[in-house]
């Protein structure tokens, strides 16, 4: 796509990027119920910002929304959790990635930004999908009343993407309602030779508009 821009397969791309970047709606806060909502972080943590093998200038850009919806969501008394990765130095991840963000380094700690703005839940996880972190399933159990997610953090077209049509899955699986936003203005992910940020970014929000996650510029 990025190499054809006179294309039809151009057009369609840009007509994406149009409806997800220039026609996403902004959502207030204030219109969602506290008790039924969380704000959930995706690895802000120091090996994927700061330093490390996939840490990414990128991801600093969102580092100012990020922090500004867990000041928001504090104010309104709305749980926060916040996913790191973190791995052992043996873990089956590094087949596929690098090795990062192994357990007890610095690479794994959320970044200083945002580790002291607010009370949250700390969620380790060893793969790519935090919902199978033993821990979010704790989260889930000990808050049945929530049903509403906002979803914030990198890398968007990864750990974002997976979670996000878990979690919807797993909601649509139990015949439960619920609702899950993604704030373009607060999701990010990388460059890397064949790996477009500004495409895998596009890619990944349709994808998971089209699961029925609602992709929205940012939240007010």
């Amino acid at each position: 796509f990025m190499k054809c821009k006179n294309s039809e397969e151009y057009t369609i791309y840009e007509n994406i990027r149009k409806e997800l970047y220039d026609d996403s709606s902004v959502i207030k806060l204030s219109s969602l119920n506290a008790t039924e909502t969380a704000l959930i972080i995706v690895d802000m943590i120091n090996g994927f910002v700061h330093f490390g093998a996939l840490s990414s200038d990128r991801i600093n850009s969102i580092i100012t929304p990020v922090s500004t919806l867990m000041k928001k969501c504090s104010e309104r008394n709305i749980k926060i959790a916040a996913f790191a990765d973190s791995h052992k130095s043996s873990a089956a991840e590094f087949s596929a990635f690098p090795p990062h963000c192994t357990e007890d380094s610095d690479e794994s700690q959320i970044i200083p930004e945002i580790e002291n703005i607010c009370n949250f839940t700390l969620i380790r996880k060893n793969s790519t999908n935090g919902f199978h972190a033993p821990d979010f399933r704790t989260f889930l159990n000990d808050n049945p009343k929530i049903n509403t997610f906002i979803v914030c953090g990198d890398c968007t077209d990864i750990c974002v993407n997976n979670f996000c049509i878990t979690l919807k899955t797993y909601f649509d699986q139990l015949d439960l309602a619920s609702k899950i936003f993604v704030p373009v203005n607060a999701v990010e992910t990388f460059d890397a030779g064949l790996h477009d940020a500004d495409f895998m970014n596009t890619a990944s929000l349709f994808l998971m508009k089209t699961s029925g996650i609602d992709i929205v510029k940012e939240i007010l």
